[in-house]
Order: structure tokens, then sequence, then C-alpha cells
């Protein structure tokens, strides 16, 4: 890992404090030049579109690349420095311009804000030191039970064939969850699940969180583990759920919700999925006219031919694209 994939690892660039900062845009990304450890070097840094960060440092003695910068046997007094004032400088650039995030991909830190929602649960870190001190732990609110870690480690840990194979180091988020054993041999058949790291073998199992998997995969098995760990708890707050429902209630004759208006009525603006969720399951908590709730552009609940026409007794009219014409009709 480069110094400024270690800085930037759970930085996010904010394109205003960019700007601000002395980054310019050139073509497919932002560049930004200046001068450090008293005007002796420059340091130009780049960061591509999707967040990828390279740093190139150059010598203003000799107008060459400070070579001793990225070679580890290289441990003078003088090139140390060098580093220690190079990262001083990355980690004051990720200070001015960057957001700070939970975990290193994005796929990781939207599960946590999926969990977040169906139970209220946050990361927490309990190892303040050592290798597992970024491992985030998601327990149970009552028991404290763990029922979701993440991790951050090499991939090849995660098949030794490949282990053996590569001298490459390609750092990965992974979420340890708890499985039914009768289901380990149809999982682990699935791209992007493995047998646990450091785990037990027989109940748990690893998840890539490199979009391998799709977000709703994975918070169904995120759902199954709370299950199994959860003992006397219950799968969602309950009240959430009720308000959930009470707006699909209030939806009047005629008219639709999607599950994003619906998320912003009930003050989660980015639980979207959290309300399909819900909505799915609405018939275990009495009858709800879930007919009236549709995706984002109108589009009904695949397999239900039903829905349609349910709405169409109500006087909802679709497109002829088949989708619910909800600027006339969404409420």
């Amino acid at each position: 890992m480069t110094v400024e994939q270690e800085v930037f690892r759970r930085m996010r660039f904010d394109k205003d404090k960019m700007e601000d900062g002395g980054f310019v845009k050139k073509g497919d990304c932002w560049k930004l030049n200046t001068d450090f450890m008293n005007g002796d070097f420059i340091a130009e840094i780049t960061v591509m579109e999707n967040g990828d960060v390279s740093g190139k440092v150059t010598d203003k003695m000799n107008d060459e690349e400070y070579a001793p910068l990225r070679v580890p046997h290289f441990s003078g007094a003088y090139v140390n420095s060098v580093r220690d004032a190079y990262e001083k400088l990355l980690r004051d650039i990720a200070a001015r311009c960057c957001v700070r995030v939970t975990f290193d991909s994005d796929q990781c830190n939207r599960i946590a804000d999926d969990i977040l929602g169906l139970f209220g649960t946050e990361p927490d870190f309990p190892w303040e030191s050592g290798r597992y001190k970024d491992c985030g732990v998601f327990r149970h609110k009552d028991s404290k039970k763990w029922f979701a870690i993440v991790m951050n480690i090499d991939r090849r840990l995660l098949d030794k064939e490949k282990e053996k194979e590569s001298s490459v180091n390609e750092n990965v988020d992974v979420m340890n969850l708890k499985i039914d054993e009768r289901k380990k041999d149809e999982l682990l058949s699935r791209s992007g699940i493995y047998r646990a790291y450091h785990m037990n073998h027989d109940k748990w199992i690893s998840l890539t969180l490199d979009d391998s998997l799709t977000d709703k995969e994975i918070i169904d098995l995120v759902e199954e583990s709370y299950q199994l760990t959860k003992g006397a708890a219950g799968i969602m707050d309950e009240s959430l759920i009720k308000q959930v429902l009470s707006i699909a209630d209030s939806i009047p004759e005629g008219h639709v919700a999607s599950y994003g208006r619906i998320a912003e009525l009930a003050g989660r603006p980015k639980n979207a999925r959290l309300v399909g969720k819900i909505m799915s399951m609405a018939d275990r908590y009495g009858d709800h006219p879930c007919h009236r709730v549709v995706n984002h552009a109108g589009r009904t609940v695949p397999g239900w031919k039903e829905q349609r026409a349910m709405l169409e007794a109500e006087g909802v009219e679709f497109k002829p694209n088949g989708c619910v014409d909800m600027k006339r009709f969404q409420i």
C-alpha cells in the first residue's frame, strides 16, 4: 500500500473543498502542485474521478523524482525526514479537502448505513491498536452479541490457492456473518463469498465488499446473521415499521408514493431500500395498501401482476412504458 493509499483510504474528496485547497481540474483528474521541506521538494498530487490518489515527489536540486522516498531499505535520517514531511503534507490535504468515512470501500459504507437504518446499530471499534484496530463490530443493542464484523485484509488470505500464486498485496473490506450451516455449500459456490476469515468455518462466512455481491444480497445475509445471533431481539425497530406502514396507510386512493418519498416522510431520506424491505413484509402486520407503493420511476413490484390492475381500478394511469405517471399521481 502506498503512502497516498494509506492516508486517503478512509477519506472522500469534496470537489468544492479541493478548489479552495488549490487543486486544479485537468481533464479527467484533479492536480495539486506544492512545495515542502522548505522548498527543497515539490509534490504533485493527482486525484482521479474515482477517488484514486497518486503522488510524485521531485527533488528541486536536480529536477528528478526522489526515488528513495519509495524504497523501503533506504532508511537514513534525511530520507525519513522527507517521508515524514510528505506524509504530513498528505494528511494536511486530507484535512482540508476531504470528508472522513467509516470504512474503506463505498459498498461497505452503504451497507453500514443500511444496517443503521434496519437495526439502529453503528459499528464500534473495540481494538485500539494493532492489526485489528480498524475492524468494525456490529452488535445487538441488548445482548451486545456480534452479528457482523468488518475487516480490511489482504485478499489472498481468503483464497489459499491465490495466496500461493500471487505476490500482489491487494486489500479488501470483508464482512463476516453467521449462517445457517445447511446453506454453507450453496453460499460458498457464489462469487464474493468465502470461508470465514479468523472465525468458525462451519457457522460463519466472509463476504468481499467490492460489489461482487449486490447490496440487497448482502443485506439479506446480514438480516439472517442478525436473526441467528439475536436471542429474543426483534429484526427491526417496531416503531419504525409502524411509522412506515402508517405513511403507506395515509396514501389516498387514486395516488401512489415511491419508496424514496416514504423514506423522506419518515425522516430517513437515504433509506429507500429499507422502506422496500418493510413493504415486502407488511402482510405480517395486517392489511395495508401496499399496492400504492412503487419505485421512484413508477414501476410496480416485479411478479405482482395484480398491482397494476388494483391501481387502475382506483384511477391511477400508466405511461406507455408501463410505469405510473409519477408527476400526476405521486403524493
